[in-house]
């Protein structure tokens, strides 16, 4: 299939990618002798900006000779991977001289789905959405628009969506991803992580992690920080039913049953109260509501644990003596798609509790705690005035159903139940920006009825994914090495600000999302405070004294900040903005709104003698579905997509390995994958990887890729707490070619 790309030639360094591969794209390097020959002509020049292959915004260089990028590098100063990359940041290159890309604004002609458009002007698409948008509004009202939004251009579609009247804007990472997360740990520690954690991983002795595949689904300076601290000595200890990458590196693997990660918790919390392991000085200033939380888990014994979740009692012992060891240089990781079985918000109260402990906050080898610089950003557009103006029950529950969710979040789960049942009110109008709700949402039949129950779907992507293929308009994006974006400031360890600029010409007719927000609004006649990013970004560096001429030679401002990320440890008096203005151990909020304030345990449903039930998760080469198309990254699994089943298992339905298999559900089978028999996986479930089987034909090399899509058979349940999904209680067959 396609090109046979040599792996070891991509792996040779983290910041090489090969001539031959660059030949095979397009992309023409000189030989030797040529780039000498020519060095004084072209010249070689060096252009920052920050990478977009996943989330993380990695620092990186483009290398550019003869008017094309050639090379990728990490930039040394950014914090968020400190001169290194990793195989999707590489493969940047390949996306944008990617031959599948979006070249043009595009308008429906034919059925959704069909893949008939035809190209137009940029003014054309703008005036169609412009009028559409005005005959939802005028029969509607304005709130009857909505948005989800994911990617850095996401705040450019919000100012616009919430100018034109509507705050129904729902951030997918909020119920795919982290939102149980989120809310987890803020009702106990009164603040949530956002995009970083905050586990300090340079300076532990020992670290946690529960299905964070942390070296697989990785962010580059996370990962960094792991490894660190494996080199120096540190115990790792990795929860998972599969045998992943980072369990790989464990001094304990714990192969848990499926569903059982919350009595793993209570159990552990238990085994260290009764045996006196935490830390009691830090438990007495600092949390609140211990009495009543050494009461509740007393039932949660040794033996049961052991016998919930299948792993040895004698283990389960080790790692608590392992991190009492340790602390409070340890740290139990909180995850980051914890999106499983709906008892998720409760999960992480369990692990923010067993790390308070350890008395771990804000000290080295526990949890840092991020400094955030205080600085008055400018807002792109003057729609400042407009924002507020239009009081609505949103559609979502977000603040509402679901007192918890935040509003500025939403909830991407709750707004497609309102699209499809029209309560409280119809959404006729949606705007999609760099997310493919096919790809995400549990059952493709029910994404095209959602499609299909909108009057105008407009899609602002980088290729025809299957929510494009499915929309009026079609708004194609300039690759992140193509476009201006704002400077952006991140608060973590080392508070610092990013710096963008175009590493290649626009090599089609596609534009920033900023670019379109902007023009789209000025259509609407909406007021614009800005005409380009550039002066944006002037008066941005206004307002904190920064030459642009520092970002343009270095790609970031890492802030002088020296004390602050260990207050603890620096002997301030802690901070906790909970009801009790401690650690809530017991949680006030949580008990108000008439759920269990200290969490207990549930059983997950259980798959029938003949099902498994679906886990799905991240290969390091890809990133959610976005890069499935980048031929360079599909090489290094080999073009193939593998689904993990236990030989037991495998045995009884006369699978071997490299076999071919299918997934069903019901009338839902998958495409072809491969299996692979081994007894790293739990025997009650099967393992895919997350972004395959998918079938917009404008990707050829995701298209022929095949596999099955996870969101075709996993759960579209809801955790009650956060309003967040719930994915892992899909159960499926597996049957032979």
């Amino acid at each position: 299939m396609g090109l046979k790309l040599n792996r070891r030639t991509f792996l040779k360094s983290t910041a090489l990618i090969s001539s031959a591969v660059l030949a095979n794209s397009g992309v023409l390097m000189a030989n030797n002798s040529e780039k000498r020959n020519k060095s004084r002509e072209y010249g070689l020049k060096k252009i920052h900006t920050w990478c977009e292959m996943c989330f993380w915004g990695c620092g990186v260089t483009a290398l550019k000779r003869n008017g094309k990028v050639f090379k990728l590098e990490g930039q040394e100063k950014c914090p968020n991977n400190y001169g290194k990359l990793c195989a999707k940041g590489n493969a940047g290159v390949y996306q944008l001289y990617d031959p599948d890309r979006l070249k043009s604004p595009m308008i429906r002609t034919g059925e959704r789905g069909s893949g008939k458009f035809k190209e137009v002007s940029w003014e054309e698409a703008y005036n169609y959405i412009a009028e559409k948008v005005k005959k939802i509004s005028d029969y509607y009202g304005s709130k009857s628009l909505a948005l989800i939004a994911h990617g850095s251009g996401e705040h450019a579609f919000i100012s616009l969506l919430e100018a034109l009247g509507s705050h129904n804007i729902a951030i997918p990472a909020y119920s795919q991803c982290m939102g149980s997360r989120e809310i987890g740990w803020w009702l106990t520690y009164g603040m949530g992580f956002t995009g970083h954690e905050y586990g300090d991983g340079e300076h532990s002795k020992c670290m946690m992690f529960l299905g964070r595949n942390i070296l697989e689904a990785l962010q580059v300076g996370e990962a960094k920080k792991v490894i660190d601290g494996l080199s120096k000595g540190a115990k790792l200890i990795y929860v998972d039913p599969r045998y992943s990458k980072t369990a790989a590196k464990a001094d304990y693997w714990l192969q848990i049953k499926p569903g059982t990660d919350l009595a793993l918790l209570l159990g552990m919390i238990n085994f260290i109260i009764e045996n006196k392991l935490y830390n009691e000085d830090f438990v007495k200033k600092y949390c609140y509501g211990f009495d009543e939380l050494k009461k509740e888990v007393k039932q949660y014994t040794l033996e049961w644990t052991s016998r919930e979740t299948e792993i040895p009692a004698k283990q389960i012992a080790e790692v608590c003596y392992e991190l009492a060891k340790a602390a409070p240089q340890c740290f139990i990781h909180p995850g980051r798609r914890l999106t499983r079985y709906g008892n998720d918000t409760q999960t992480v109260r369990a692990i923010g509790i067993l790390n308070a402990l350890f008395g771990n906050w804000g000290m080295p080898g526990g949890f840092y705690v991020p400094v955030a610089m205080k600085i008055k950003t400018p807002h792109m557009y003057e729609l400042e005035e407009e924002h507020g103006k239009h009081k609505f029950e949103r559609v979502d529950g977000a603040g509402e159903k679901y007192k918890l969710a935040p509003k500025n979040l939403g909830r991407e789960n709750g707004l497609f139940e309102a699209i499809l049942t029209g309560k409280p009110y119809p959404i006729k109008g949606l705007f999609v920006y760099g997310t493919n709700f096919f790809e995400h949402y549990p059952d493709n039949k029910v994404a095209k009825k959602i499609a299909n129950s909108l009057d105008l779907l407009v899609t602002c992507e980088i290729y025809m994914t299957e929510t494009a293929l499915y929309s009026d308009v079609i708004l194609p994006e300039s690759t992140y090495l193509e476009r201006w974006d704002p400077i952006t400031i991140q608060a973590d360890k080392y508070p610092f600000i990013q710096y963008r600029e175009p590493a290649s010409v626009k090599l089609f007719n596609t534009k920033g999302a900023w670019e379109i927000a902007s023009e789209l609004a000025k259509t609407m006649n909406l007021k614009i405070k800005y005409k380009t990013v550039q002066e944006y970004n002037k008066e941005f560096l206004k307002t904190i004294g920064i030459s642009e001429d520092v970002l343009k030679r270095d790609g970031c401002y890492v802030f002088p900040v020296k004390k602050g990320m260990y207050p603890q440890a620096e002997g301030k008096e802690l901070k906790f903005r909970t009801m009790s203005r401690k650690i809530e151990l017991y949680s006030k909020f949580l008990d108000r709104l008439g759920f269990d304030p200290i969490p207990k345990y549930t059983k997950a449903p259980n798959p029938a003698p003949d099902e498994f039930r679906l886990l799905f998760g991240r290969m390091s080469y890809h990133t959610h579905a976005r890069t499935q198309n980048n031929r360079w990254l599909l090489a290094l699994h080999n073009f193939d997509v593998k689904l993990w089943i236990h030989p037991k298992r495998a045995a009884q339905l006369g699978i071997t390995d490299g076999a071919k298999v299918r997934i069903r559900k019901g009338d839902k089978v998958s495409d072809e994958l491969t299996a692979y028999v081994t007894d790293l996986i739990h025997p009650e479930c099967i393992f895919i990887p997350h972004g395959f089987g998918r079938f917009s034909k404008f990707m050829k090399y995701a298209y022929e890729m095949k596999g099955a899509s996870d969101a075709e058979f996993c759960s579209n349940g809801v955790d009650p707490i956060s309003g967040a999904a719930a994915f892992h209680n899909g159960f499926v067959k597996v049957e032979r070619v």
